[in-house]
């Protein structure tokens, strides 16, 4: 038989002295490593042991590897108790980035050995030591069924997709194998892909689950990946997912190979020294998957897209609040499905209240995303004081298992909103009604009168300094307070200009960091509390009117960058650095107003 020829010729590789010396040219040689598994930056020990004569070896060019040779000596190789002289070269391989490297023999007569590197404690699922004795099998297992070995023998991918059918667009977990055999597959050169354009496998586990088992007499190593699949299109399908992987392509029969991998694993290296590394692609056996489409029937009109099977619930914080302060409610969708088509607006509008754009975060609880919780955030402003009822949120999905459209409803929350302290100022109307970011100059609803009906006689009305009583004050006291006044003016006036460069100087670091609610709301207070200086009224009481009335036509653009600061702390607005220069030019020029 073939194979008894395999193991004579292996035997003569033994031979004496003699025989290994007749040869010098081509003198037999092996190759190892220690130790085969290193992280990043550390360093690994190769040693070329050569029966005869040895030339000067060329160091090889790997990304990710830097070699240098440490020491040659020379002395004896013992085999079968003959010693056979021998050339030792210790080489140094020092490792820049993680992964599974191959190193070509550095002899004519070596084969390539392998050197895993990563970038942790954690072990590296792609390695495996084909230089060394495959360890004890663990756990007996047979091929699954309809899988055959490939490669002669040294690999099989198999893809495990649900048995009943599934529809457009929902997510099911599916698990696709590889199994290789040390020593002859010397490396994996990616992930698994699907042969097939009609279906999308999302999350990907990057680190797949690795055992070791016995498979038909021979030890495989088995990654496992896990995932989530979902198909685009109704229709019945054939799948298949393909690896691509370097192996050593053997042409000796099933038969010797059989026998080769039961007496022992240097003659299995043996059978497969000179054979050059080869790239190539193995698929697994096709899998039937039926897809449905989504009924159109009794389908929601907010309906979009979701199948799975889900829960609601929703809160908000703080319970309690004065008109004006922002609330946040949250919506939590949890449970298992396509959660990438999980949506909410949750409430575009809501009476009495101040809406704005929600946001989203999604925590899975398994690696590919197919369980989990998405929670929608959405501020809310009062508009009103009061006992507030917020209506429930509804959300539309399809059940997979019942075959039918569910809509899931969460309970009306009731929450207190306590009058403003600055009921009728400025403050609260842009707080409570945003006014999409134009202030309405129409309306004077909730701001203190410009003009307050009056409630006394015009005699009553009359200034107090016009009163008999406040004529006799003498004339001195005016001039000194004149007087005062002159003298205490400069020094106020330069502390105001210092405090007005310090606002500045503030101002124009948020706008350099692009910190928009730090800029918005500090630029508001400044001018709120510069216009009640100057003006000699308190600021809360500032309405839209004295603003028009005292600032003309910039008194708009005031307006403008005041409702900007409440966008700015509630919503996503980013300012371009132009527009951060064109408020700062207004914001001095406001301040300079006042220095003057």
């Amino acid at each position: 038989m073939r194979w008894i020829k395999v193991i004579i010729a292996f035997v003569g590789l033994l031979a004496p002295a003699e025989r290994a010396m007749a040869q010098a040219d081509d003198a037999l040689a092996y190759e190892t490593v220690e130790p085969s598994r290193i992280k990043v930056g550390e360093s690994a020990t190769i040693q070329v042991t050569s029966f005869g004569r040895l030339k000067d070896i060329t160091l090889p060019t790997i990304p990710g590897l830097v070699f240098g040779e440490m020491r040659r000596s020379e002395g004896f190789e013992f085999l079968n108790g003959t010693p056979i002289p021998a050339t030792f070269v210790r080489i140094r391989v020092t490792a820049q980035f993680p992964g599974v490297f191959t190193i070509p023999g550095l002899t004519p007569a070596s084969q390539s050995i392998g050197l895993e590197v990563v970038s942790g404690d954690e072990p590296n699922p792609y390695a495996w030591r084909s230089q060394m004795p495959a360890p004890p099998p663990v756990v007996p297992a047979s091929l699954p069924k309809g899988v055959q070995l490939q490669v002669g023998g040294a690999a099989f991918v198999h893809l495990t997709v649900p048995t009943r059918a599934v529809y457009v667009g929902e997510s099911v977990p599916v698990e696709i194998q590889l199994g290789l055999r040390p020593g002859i597959v010397t490396s994996v050169n990616g992930l698994p892909t699907l042969k097939s354009s009609d279906f999308t496998l999302n999350n990907l586990s990057k680190q797949p689950e690795r055992r070791e088992q016995a498979i038909e007499g021979s030890t495989f190593v088995v990654l496992t990946w896990h995932s989530a699949l979902a198909a685009v299109k109704p229709g019945d399908f054939s799948l298949s997912a393909e690896t691509p992987l370097t192996a050593k392509i053997s042409t000796l029969s099933s038969t010797d190979r059989a026998v080769a991998s039961r007496l022992a694993w240097p003659l299995l290296q043996s059978m497969y020294s000179g054979i050059a590394p080869k790239d190539i692609t193995i698929g697994s056996f096709p899998s039937e998957l039926k897809v449905l489409p989504l009924p159109t029937e009794g389908q929601p009109k907010d309906f979009g897209g979701a199948v799975g099977e889900f829960q609601v619930s929703s809160d908000i914080s703080p319970a309690s609040a004065a008109v004006g302060d922002p609330l946040t409610l949250r919506l939590h969708i949890s449970g298992t499905g396509n959660f990438d088509r999980v949506d909410s607006t949750m409430f575009d509008h809501l009476d009495h209240w101040k809406t704005y754009p929600a946001r989203s975060s999604f925590t899975p609880s398994d690696a590919v995303g197919y369980q989990g919780e998405k929670v929608f955030e959405q501020p809310l402003i009062a508009a009103q004081p009061g006992e507030q009822s917020i209506p429930g949120l509804a959300f539309s999905y399809f059940n997979p298992n019942t075959r039918r459209y569910e809509r899931a409803q969460t309970p009306s929350i009731k929450v207190t909103i306590a009058a403003s302290l600055a009921s009728g100022s400025l403050t609260a109307l842009t707080s409570a009604q945003g006014l999409n970011g134009i202030l309405t100059m129409g309306s004077t609803h909730g701001l203190r009168p410009d003009h307050p009906p009056p409630q006394k006689s015009v005699r009553e009305l009359r200034p107090l300094y016009f009163q008999a009583p406040f004529l006799a004050i003498p004339t001195t006291l005016a001039l000194i307070l004149a007087g005062s006044w002159f003298a205490v003016r400069p020094n106020a006036a330069r502390a105001t200009a210092n405090a007005a460069e310090r606002v500045l100087a503030q101002l124009d670091a948020a706008a350099q960091a692009g910190d928009s609610s730090s800029f918005f709301q500090t630029a508001k207070k400044t001018l709120l509390q510069s216009f009640a200086a100057r003006w000699q009224m308190p600021a809360d009481q500032i309405t839209f009117a004295d603003l028009k009335a005292r600032l003309g036509t910039a008194g708009e653009e005031v307006e403008r960058l005041f409702a900007l600061a409440e966008e700015a702390r509630y919503s996503d607005y980013e300012p371009a650095a132009t527009d951060f220069q064109r408020w700062l030019q207004l914001i001095r020029g406001q301040l300079a107003g006042e220095t003057q």
